[in-house]
């Protein structure tokens, strides 16, 4: 019993500070771009297309230039060629903190996100999603690895 309680505590306290960690950086990003945004419109360069076990997905790669250098910033995976296409389509601006133009988001997620967020949110999330990644990574281990079932 003590290796599957084991094995589930370091992959939760691996999963936790590793959700924990994105979720925080993810706010400190929107509370720094809260406090002084700048916002300037990205030109579309294409459109990449990822083949991954017969599923084909799209993503737009967009471009935009702050006091001469040129940043790049990608958009989530597509299903659709269309909806790629769409998105190319129209125009982007990109959101990011005066002084940091290479951590940047889109306008619209900045636009959408909850200012009340913290750091509690953060860790609550981080646990939640730890958990449930602790959970399924024991089950699977335990059952790649039978040794550690004793």
């Amino acid at each position: 019993m003590k290796k599957p309680f084991l094995t589930f505590l370091v992959l939760f306290a691996l999963a936790f500070a590793f959700c924990t960690w994105v979720n925080i950086k993810k706010i400190d990003t929107h509370n720094a771009i809260a406090k002084s945004p700048v916002f300037v419109l990205a030109t579309p360069e294409g459109i990449t297309k990822r083949t991954k076990k017969s599923r084909v997905t799209y993503q737009v790669n967009y471009s935009y230039t702050v006091d001469g250098a040129t940043f790049k910033k990608d958009t989530d995976w597509f299903d659709t060629v269309e909806e790629a296409e769409k998105m190319a389509a129209s125009p982007v601006q990109i959101a990011f903190a005066t002084g940091k133009p290479d951590d940047s988001i889109f306008k619209t997620e900045y636009d959408t996100r909850d200012p009340k967020e913290g750091i509690m949110s953060a860790v609550l999330a981080g646990a939640g999603i730890g958990l449930f990644m602790a959970f399924i990574g024991t089950l699977v281990l335990l059952w790649k690895f039978p040794a550690l079932r004793r």
